[in-house]
């Protein structure tokens, strides 16, 4: 655009890397009040492209898909795709990078071929020292701790409503307190503990955890 040369014109595209994945419809139609729009798009499917040309221009943001790609030997093995696709990668001198394509080209081979087979060519530890496989599990731990400390919280507010119900209306409220065990929702936790306190009656009780009372 700075150079004087126009817009790029933009070109919608729906890869599939597994053959598995293409159900053969590329086709998109909604419909609504006003009539009816129907869209077609470009399909490229992975395993029908040639793992070649992408080695020779050394586009290394492809390189995790070719294991998935076509050889120019039709009747290669798997242990030779993979081996084959290994050396490639180890040829970029960024040894972060190079472990980061490693790891996403586990993942990616993983589909196609055995797991057994993948980790004897890119090995776990490989794969494990990857910057972004660390980020990734830095990631799902912080996920998973904070979705901890959530059912933490929501468990603690369930069951001083719990222990209100039980001092303020003794068995006529087990029921009650066997729902308000199952709502795992802290905001709706947090609406019956605001209201629960001022109820008289078993009845009003339940209108507050049900979400009825006006």
């Amino acid at each position: 655009m700075t150079e004087g040369k126009g817009i790029p014109s933009i070109r919608q595209v729906v890869i599939f890397f597994y053959r598995e994945n293409d159900n053969g419809l590329h086709r998109l139609r909604d419909t609504w009040d006003k009539g009816t729009l129907e869209y077609a798009y470009e399909v490229i499917r992975v395993w029908e492209q040639r793992r070649q040309p992408v080695i020779t221009a050394k586009l290394v943001g492809l390189y995790p898909l070719l294991p998935l790609m076509k050889g120019e030997n039709e009747q290669e093995t798997p242990e030779q795709v993979l081996k084959e696709c290994v050396n490639v990668v180890q040829e970029v001198e960024d040894e972060s990078l190079q472990l980061d394509l490693l790891a996403v080209m586990a993942i990616m081979a993983g589909g196609r071929f055995p797991e057994k087979l993948v980790l004897s060519m890119i090995r776990r530890e490989t794969v494990m020292e990857s910057p972004i496989f660390q980020e990734w599990v830095k990631e799902e731990r912080a996920g998973a701790k904070a979705e901890g400390k959530a059912e933490g919280k929501a468990e603690g507010k369930a069951e001083a409503i719990c222990k209100y119900l039980e001092v303020r209306f003794g068995l006529a409220a087990q029921e009650l307190q066997r729902q308000v065990r199952g709502i795992s929702s802290l905001d709706e936790l947090n609406r019956i503990i605001n209201n629960i306190y001022t109820t008289g009656t078993i009845e009003e009780a339940q209108a507050v955890v049900l979400g009825t009372r006006n």
